[in-house]
C-alpha cells in the first residue's frame, strides 16, 4: 500500500497487519503448549497481548474518526509454527522488523495528531519485540509522559526496570 493513503486507510492496513502478527503469535503459543515448552509459551502470549493492545488502539482511532473496522474473516493459518527456537526467533524478529519499517513509514504518512501518537507508541512496542522478542510492554495508559516525549525516554525506563 501507498503511504500516501488516507488517514482511515493506513490505520485499516496496520490494523490488518496487527491481526496477522497476532494470528503468528497464537499458533505459536499452541505450538509451544503442545510441546511442553512453557517458557516459549509464556513469551509468545505476551507478544501475542502486545499485538491484541494494538489492534485494540487503531481499531479504536478508527471508529473515532467515523470510519468502519470489518470483522477478521481471514484463515487463523499465518504460516508454519517454527520447528525450534531458532527457527521462531529467526521469523519473528523479520516479521518485527518489517512491523518496524512499516510503522516507521504510516508515522511519516499522518497528519492526524491522535493517530500519531498512537503509531509512536506502537512503533515504540514494535522496537522491543524487534530487540527483545518480548512482550508485556504496552502502557496500560494510552499517554505517559515518558511516551509523548518520543526521545527513547520509554525505551530506558522500560530497560531499567526489567
Amino acid at each position: 500500500m501507498s503511504m500516501s493513503g488516507s488517514i482511515l486507510d493506513l490505520l485499516a492496513a496496520s490494523v490488518a497487519r496487527e491481526r496477522e502478527q497476532t494470528r503468528f503469535y497464537r499458533r505459536l503459543a499452541a505450538w509451544a503448549e503442545d510441546a511442553g515448552d512453557a517458557p516459549l509459551a509464556e513469551r509468545a502470549n505476551a507478544l501475542l497481548a502486545d499485538e491484541q493492545h494494538h489492534v485494540s488502539r487503531l481499531t479504536a482511532r478508527i471508529l473515532e474518526l467515523g470510519g468502519r473496522v470489518e470483522a477478521d474473516a481471514s484463515a487463523e493459518d499465518s504460516g508454519s509454527a517454527a520447528r525450534s527456537i531458532r527457527e521462531w526467533e529467526d521469523a519473528a524478529r523479520s516479521r518485527e522488523d518489517r512491523e518496524v519499517a512499516w510503522y516507521e513509514n504510516v508515522l511519516d504518512a499522518l497528519t492526524d495528531e491522535p493517530a500519531r501518537r498512537i503509531v509512536e507508541e506502537i512503533l515504540r512496542s514494535e522496537r522491543h519485540h524487534a530487540r527483545a522478542l518480548g512482550g508485556k510492554w504496552m502502557p496500560a495508559e494510552a499517554h505517559t509522559e515518558e511516551a509523548s516525549r518520543g526521545d527513547g525516554t520509554a525505551d530506558a525506563a522500560h530497560d531499567a526496570r526489567n
